[in-house]
């Protein structure tokens, strides 16, 4: 029986299996002899070596059947589940982990189990074991430059930095074009697709455009985050016709750069370098696919590629139906200008069908935040550990949804803020006890809908911050003057820590202490359109919120207009909009406000902000129109000329050119064709 073609269901229910031994394991710890965790435990084991065994996988087999001894007496009551046994445990989990990723990568003999395997027998005869923390621990963002022969930006070098650190490997490939090739263009799309379903293209040389225009020489290269091996890569790349040589050079964050090596010379190429002749290659096309599919690294890359084709399908959905609303908003327009009785009924009726079908879209693509919380208690836990503290996690709300691309991208964030708790606001247990708290500290994740939002809480109970300490490391460090901090009220000095390179720490550590994680949450919320608040009481805790979109694709935004020019402003971001007269602006210390139910409310020329030439002589009863937005933690208004009405609409990214622009989100296209800016009102406050 050819057992490889059980190789995706394998991989598949050995990754559930080793979710539940991670989640268990953790209640294992907090309640030792609570035998129906253990029997879970159990069950999952035995599962995993029953099924490495019939895969013919032995060292997880051998592993699992270990694990099982330990687990079976710790049923029996024979052992108790001591620290020692837990860690454990939790090694065995990251090995089974590594082991598991060896198949995904066609790999054998890299992870060693004998040491593992030892322990777990002595532990079955009651011997004792020293206690170690064990060492999965979420990595800390190496900040190194990565050395690659490729000019990465900062971006760029952070998420190669965090895929080795990850365990991903990153490739700089050079792959070269036989000589005399007419249609090189068509030879790089062919290689760069093929590359896309491999794993994660960060850049490339030429840029893309260039490579499409067939602007480059016989060669480009690539640089590639994959998790298959490189000789796979290479032999995916060579099945191309007219491509002659693929080198794979591997990065690394802190390795010196690799000298690139010449296309040209052909004896060098040889060492690093596959070249396969044509006959060959139209052998591995014509190869059958049940071929393909004995080979577990192929089998991988074959079971990423429907996930990622999946989630391309759904974007393409998406983008389908949001040129099904501007086309509708066309016929609406259409249908009031000719007042068309038939065709406004017609429009009425596609109105409703369309609705509903965003709705359906929406929700496919609506993920349950549990995705990205459940990573969260081990890392806690681990991370706890190691830093000689005693920390209990609670998370509530894990089953809250949001938009898949919001999901993908908010881990990060909560990663540097859960460590920043761990690190810096939670105290150590002597300290806790000492100042009449409880020695366990306590840290809270809670997920939960606000209206067409999201609110991320993030707190801890731990020593706070203190804003003299926050001012004297600001001016410590040069990020702001003194006459700057004695204009700041107690909420602007609390913001400082989200500046970059700012950090309270006195010493660096594995976990934090740079001064890049707080920047890094900022940049990344703000970006999803959110906002972030931060209150923090000295001796009692700190707490963020986090307030996101539901979805970033299609939404409701009121248009408004300043001289000539349309602009968006997202409704979620606004809290009403008034009608003012010339005489109830005020100016104080030199800013126009207006007092709106007893709150000041800072006024701004949208206007004079955008750059645009706004009309200043208004009559005395002249209505002017203001938009009252939410900017962070304060309300702005927006003098505007006129308010067009609300609209739903579908949100494009402004492209590589436009992209960082200070006070625009995005654009819009309108049903008559028209592109509309749309405004960041938190870069306007």
């Amino acid at each position: 029986m050819d057992v490889n073609q059980y190789l995706g269901l394998f991989l598949e229910e050995a990754r559930e299996h080793l979710q539940t031994l991670n989640r268990c394991v953790l209640d294992l710890e907090h309640d030792p002899g609570n035998l129906q965790i253990l029997d879970e435990i159990f069950r999952s084991a035995h599962t995993i070596k029953g099924m490495s065994a019939t895969m013919g996988y032995a060292a997880i087999a051998e592993l699992t059947h270990e694990m099982e001894n330990v687990l079976d007496l710790l049923r029996k009551g024979t052992l108790k589940a001591h620290a020692g046994i837990i860690d454990t445990l939790f090694q065995c989990v990251d090995r089974l982990e590594q082991l598991v990723e060896e198949v995904v990568s066609g790999q054998s003999g890299g992870v060693e189990v004998a040491a593992l395997s030892a322990k777990l027998a002595a532990l079955a005869k009651g011997e004792e074991v020293p206690v170690v923390v064990s060492e999965t621990v979420v990595p800390a963002v190496a900040e190194d430059a990565v050395k690659t022969d490729i000019a990465l930006n900062e971006t760029e070098e952070q998420l190669v930095n965090s895929a080795i650190a990850q365990g991903m490997q990153v490739f700089q490939l050079i792959i070269g074009i036989r000589e005399g090739t007419l249609l090189k263009s068509v030879r790089a799309y062919m290689a760069m697709k093929a590359l896309d379903e491999l794993g994660d293209v960060i850049k490339t040389d030429p840029l893309v455009e260039d490579l499409e225009k067939d602007n480059f020489g016989q060669e480009f290269s690539v640089v590639l985050v994959t998790e298959i091996a490189a000789d796979k890569v290479r032999e995916t790349i060579l099945s191309i016709a007219e491509i002659e040589t693929v080198i794979a050079i591997p990065c690394a964050s802190t390795e010196a750069r690799v000298n690139r090596p010449q296309i040209a010379e052909k004896a060098g190429v040889a060492a690093i370098a596959e070249t396969i002749s044509e006959p060959a290659r139209e052998a591995m096309k014509e190869a059958p696919k049940e071929a393909k599919a004995v080979d577990p690294a192929a089998a991988k890359a074959k079971g990423r590629a429907l996930l990622r084709v999946d989630a391309e399908k759904l974007d393409s959905l998406l983008n389908l139906v949001g040129e099904l609303v501007i086309n509708k908003t066309r016929l609406q327009q259409i249908g009031l200008s000719n007042q068309l009785t038939e065709l406004s009924e017609a429009i009425e009726q596609m109105d409703r069908v369309t609705t509903d079908l965003q709705g359906v879209v929406m929700k496919l693509r609506m993920v349950p935040v549990g995705q990205v919380f459940n990573r969260f208690p081990r890392m806690v836990r681990d991370l706890s550990h190691s830093l000689g503290k005693e920390i209990n996690l609670i998370i509530q709300g894990e089953e809250t949804e949001l938009d898949r691309t919001v999901i993908d991208e908010i881990g990060d964030p909560l990663v540097h803020l859960l460590r920043n708790s761990i690190d810096h606001g939670i105290e150590k247990p002597a300290d806790r006890t000492a100042a009449g708290k409880n020695p366990v500290g306590e840290i809270r994740l809670i997920a939960r809908h606000e209206g067409n939002h999201v609110l991320l809480l993030v707190s801890d109970d731990g020593k706070g911050l203190k804003a003299e300490a926050i001012k004297q490391k600001a001016l410590e460090k040069g990020l702001v003057s003194k006459a700057e901090l004695d204009a700041m009220d107690p909420s602007d000095i609390m913001r400082l820590i989200f500046m970059s390179g700012f950090s309270t720490a006195e010493t660096v550590t594995d976990v934090s202490g740079r001064g890049v994680g707080m920047d890094v949450v900022r940049t990344k919320i703000e970006a999803l359109g959110g906002t972030l608040e931060l209150d923090s009481t000295p001796g009692q805790g700190t707490r963020v919120r986090i307030r996101l979109p539901l979805t970033l694709a299609i939404i409701q935004a009121l248009l408004i207009q300043v001289q000539a020019e349309t602009y968006a402003i997202p409704l979620g971001s606004i809290d009403s909009t008034i009608n003012i007269v010339p005489a109830d602006i005020r100016t104080i210390q030199q800013q126009e406000v207006i007092l709106l139910r007893g709150q000041i409310i800072p006024l701004v020329r949208l206007g004079r902000r955008l750059g645009i030439e706004q009309s200043n002589d208004f009559g005395e009863e002249q209505e002017l129109y203001v938009v009252i937005v939410q900017s962070g933690d304060n309300k702005i208004g927006l003098l505007v000329d006129s308010l067009v009405g609300q609209q739903e609409i579908v949100i494009k990214s402004l492209g590589t050119i436009l992209t960082g622009i200070k006070q625009i989100a995005g654009a819009t296209i309108l049903g008559d064709g028209q592109v509309v800016l749309i405004l960041d009102v938190n870069a306007l406050g």
